[in-house]
């Protein structure tokens, strides 16, 4: 058993990273054509619908029907022949509606659009058009950032964030996630000079910690000494930790580098920085079984 749960976990961490990859690409694939890839095709199906049917080698409208709509809980009879036994879609029944051959214009004039509507949500399922709605949200997320980095988009964006900052509910809300979408995706980015060791969270306790730079201007002209701040990541997850500052004086400039540094801290010390070894002279010492 535990030589199972031993190349288990090994697997796990082996297909783990690719999995949690593909998982946040899937993510943003499903969130960028819910909200937006979807609504463009239905604006392209809604144009296409009035420039009348796709032609018949575009799209069978029997058989391509029934294999690419969308499904009902009915099945055809055996009076359909060849057909007999496949089940039945809501376009196959908007296709072979008796409504096309009203004497009422109006209705036939109604079933012809549904129809024409049908054919072309078969043409978009059968040869995957939905995609274009995907790219053309892609290009138009990136047409929006090409275009707040003019002038004038600036400032429109500046109006929008101040106009929403002064909404009621909205306020609570939107400059708090603006923080979150900023820090993801700015183009400013969280940048360490380098890895020290610092006493914490008391003295004759040192903690691996990231230089992140200066302090706030009120506690170093507070301060008698010169101050920087630290970032101590967790362990085994380094996303989140402490900030701290303190004088420079207390700090261990460490000659490592900020990759084995993260190592170190993520394996809760198991993985030691090579460099750190044979700068000290110290030997692996490996852990019991």
């Amino acid at each position: 058993m535990d030589e199972f749960k031993r190349f288990f976990l090994r697997g796990l961490a082996a297909v783990l990273p690719t999995l949690l990859t593909v998982a946040v690409f899937l993510w943003a694939y499903n969130l960028i054509e819910r909200y937006m890839g979807q609504h463009i095709t239905a604006a392209m199906l809604h144009v296409m619908t009035w420039t009348g049917p796709p032609e018949a080698s575009v799209v069978d409208p029997l058989d391509d029907a029934l294999r690419y709509g969308r499904p009902l809980d009915e099945w055809l009879g055996a009076e359909h022949g060849n057909e007999a036994g496949r089940r039945v879609t809501e376009e196959y029944k908007i296709i072979t509606s008796k409504a096309l051959d009203s004497s009422r214009d109006p209705v036939r004039l109604r079933a012809e659009k549904e129809r024409s509507a049908a054919l072309w949500r078969i043409a978009f399922a059968k040869y995957k058009l939905n995609l274009i709605g995907f790219l053309i949200a892609i290009i138009v997320v990136y047409f929006v950032g090409f275009f707040l980095a003019s002038f004038i988009g600036r400032a429109s964006l500046r109006f929008v964030e101040g106009t929403l900052g002064r909404m009621p509910l909205v306020r609570a809300i939107y400059p708090n996630i603006k923080q979150v979408t900023d820090f993801l995706f700015g183009e400013q980015k969280l940048e360490f000079s380098g890895v020290v060791a610092v006493p914490y969270p008391r003295q004759g306790i040192w903690s691996i910690g990231l230089l992140t730079g200066s302090p706030m201007k009120a506690l170093q002209e507070g301060a008698e000494e010169e101050l920087v701040t630290v970032f101590i990541p967790s362990s085994p997850t380094p996303v989140t930790g402490y900030t701290i500052t303190v004088p420079r004086r207390d700090l261990i400039e460490l000659t490592i580098s900020i990759d084995e540094a993260l190592r170190f801290i993520i394996s809760a010390g198991v993985i030691k920085p090579d460099t750190a070894l044979q700068s000290s002279g110290l030997q692996v010492i490996e852990p019991t079984q």
